[in-house]
């Protein structure tokens, strides 16, 4: 087998790993719950871990898609946070900009809608 060959038989294969790839992403972002029709994507993480997890933060990524969806997702990450990943088994959370309030003014940083809630214990 030639140098030619060799090369040919390699770029076929990063071309076939590459599609596996970029469908692997694909559906990996149809599984993301929809919230008024869009898929967004979800960033939830204790303001300082080593103080307590019961304070958090929601980023909801893309929020200009839907202001509406934004909204819904920051509330049901908040409350997964709550019941799963800070242990605290409640669904009760005290917010700084309550998502579920259609009045209240969000907080947008580069596109991206941020609250702030804390965990009731």
């Amino acid at each position: 087998m030639g140098l030619k060959n060799s090369g040919k038989i390699i770029l076929s294969v990063a071309l076939v790993l590459s599609t596996v790839a970029l469908a692997g992403c694909d559906s990996a972002k149809k599984k993301r719950p929809t919230y008024d029709g869009v898929p967004f994507k979800i960033k939830t993480k204790p303001v300082d871990k080593k103080v307590s997890r019961a304070n958090f933060i929601v980023q909801v990524l893309d929020a200009n898609q839907s202001l509406d969806g934004a909204r819904l997702a920051a509330a049901h990450a908040g409350v997964s946070y709550c019941l799963s990943e800070a242990g605290y088994g409640t669904s009760d959370i005290t917010w700084d900009v309550n998502p579920r309030d259609p009045e209240a003014q969000l907080r947008l940083v580069d596109g991206t809608a941020v609250f702030q809630g804390t965990c009731a214990s």
